[in-house]
């Protein structure tokens, strides 16, 4: 199609956006603008309120991984197969959004400002008593279980809200031509968030309550909570225009879709998902990207959140610091989403899903480089940059964050949603059900129980630390082969259903 050539490479790299998708593109960009400031509040939010509990710090999150975020992930997806049975698309994204936000004004008004009566101490105390020095991660998760639900819930909104309801639903409406050009768009939006929404944290935080610190840490909850609220329904009303006025024709076609649904009810339930995915070498390989960065950022997050707690004794420095760095995030993650159309279309799938694995293999050993020989490097680095090898750690540990999540966002993603695009739409509802819903919890849960071992058996963090330096390097070789097989398949299966795509009858179909 000769409209698809028309772009110069300034145009390609800024806006490769035809008039006609003009309004459509905008309003998924803002859609998905809204939901990702929520999340980059969320994510500062609960790692806050998790490390600085009493009782508790990183040791507590790979307990969390697993005992908390686990189950979460199995009865959320649970309830979007049932929910998706019996209600369109559209009541779907209602429901869940809805429920998010009322837990989060529960947790505010209610639930936090009586946690000190409704945790555990009795029975936290007792099992300290009993139980190993390595269990303490696990104690303080059912001693202060109030924080460790909003944590599940909080981390849930990315697997759900963004993974699948949205990124889901911008699948189904978008063609692979047309993704590989607005993709790239959308994820701008997604990582410029970050930076919004750390500006938002901070202003939540900023004024000064006349009465103590715990007062004041509760308004700080209680206008993050309502500013989350104020997200999430602003995101309903424009989920709610897109349908009526930017695709109107899906509006006819739920009823059809309805219809299918109930005569394959067992194909979308989490266990027949699995084993389709099990089947296909192409789907295994998409789950195996998935599993790969979440096992990687899980290892050395839970380890930089350590540096962080020995580093930052004032509560409030740490969440300030957290927030500089959810900037960095959001600004050079834009800066990689304005940089993907061109990428994907210049130098193809295969190279640019395969800047993140090697981002974090570089990053991963510059920071175990620092970890591992700061004490041999502390002459150096005091006479070089005037500081101590822990605050080196915990500035590297955080540029390593940062460059990450920021690759995560602009470039993991949007490669991972292409990737689902020539799968026709049976093994998208199912793949995308398992992969999304279930594989970035079962990475994280089974990195966090490779922690919990090392911490019962060898009691501490440090002592872990060479074993979960081995394992990542293992994992990401895993990721970056799964990387060039994937892409050989996805080049594959694309071909006929690009020139499918550049159809207009095909595309609105």
């Amino acid at each position: 199609m000769g409209e698809e050539k028309t772009f110069g490479v300034l145009r390609t790299l800024l806006w490769p956006v035809h008039r006609s998708e003009m309004k459509k593109v905008l309003s998924m960009l803002f859609l998905l603008f809204l939901l990702c400031i929520a999340y980059s509040v969320l994510r500062n939010l609960k790692d806050t309120i998790v490390l600085t509990a009493k009782h508790s710090g990183a040791e507590a999150i790979p307990f969390l991984k697993v005992w908390g975020m686990l189950p979460g992930a199995i009865i959320a997806t649970f309830c979007y197969t049932r929910l998706a049975r019996v209600f369109t698309r559209e009541v779907v994204f209602y429901c869940i959004i809805t429920g998010f936000v009322a837990y989060y004004l529960l947790f505010a008004f209610v639930i936090h400002p009586h946690s000190e009566q409704l945790h555990l101490h009795t029975l936290g105390d007792w099992l300290s008593l009993h139980l190993p020095e390595g269990c303490r991660g696990l104690i303080s998760l059912v001693r202060n279980w109030t924080f460790t639900t909003f944590y599940v819930v909080s981390e849930l909104w990315s697997t759900v809200v963004l993974g699948i309801l949205f990124w889901g639903f911008a699948n189904d409406t978008t063609g692979v031509a047309e993704a590989k050009r607005t993709y790239g768009i959308l994820n701008i939006g997604s990582n410029i968030a970050p930076v919004l929404g750390g500006v938002a944290g901070l202003l939540c935080g900023a004024s000064l309550s006349l009465g103590s610190e715990a007062q004041s840490w509760s308004q700080t909850l209680e206008k993050t909570s309502l500013m989350i609220a104020c997200l999430g329904f602003a995101a309903m009303a424009l989920f709610y225009w897109i349908n009526r006025r930017v695709l109107p024709q899906k509006k006819e076609e739920t009823p059809s879709s309805q219809e299918v649904l109930p005569k394959k009810k067992t194909r979308i339930s989490v266990r027949d998902s699995i084993r389709y995915i099990s089947k296909s070498k192409y789907l295994t390989c998409l789950a195996i990207l998935v599993l790969g960065f979440n096992i990687s950022i899980n290892f050395t997050d839970i380890l930089w959140k350590e540096q962080l707690k020995r580093f930052f004794t004032d509560p409030n420095a740490m969440y300030l610091h957290m927030q500089k760095v959810t900037m960095g995030i959001g600004i050079i993650g834009t800066v990689g989403g304005a940089l993907f159309s061109l990428m994907v279309n210049r130098l193809g799938w295969t190279f640019t899903a395969i800047l993140t694995p090697m981002i974090m293999t570089v990053m991963a050993i510059g920071f175990f480089v620092f970890l591992f020989f700061g004490d041999a490097l502390t002459a150096l680095t005091s006479a070089v940059v005037g500081a101590s090898p822990l605050m080196l750690t915990v500035y590297f540990g955080s540029l390593q964050n940062c460059l990450s999540k920021a690759g995560k966002y602009s470039l993991f993603d949007a490669t991972k949603e292409l990737a689902f695009l020539p799968l026709d739409s049976d093994a998208r509802l199912q793949g995308k059900a398992a992969i999304d819903g279930l594989g970035s919890s079962l990475g994280k849960s089974g990195s966090s129980i490779t922690y919990q071992g090392m911490l019962v058996f060898l009691g501490s963090l440090t002592a872990s630390t060479p074993y979960i330096c081995a394992i990542l390097f293992v994992v990401l070789t895993a990721w970056i082969s799964s990387v060039f097989t994937l892409g050989g398949l996805f080049k594959k299966a694309s071909q006929p259903r690009e020139e499918m795509s550049t159809n207009p009858e095909v595309v609105s179909s």
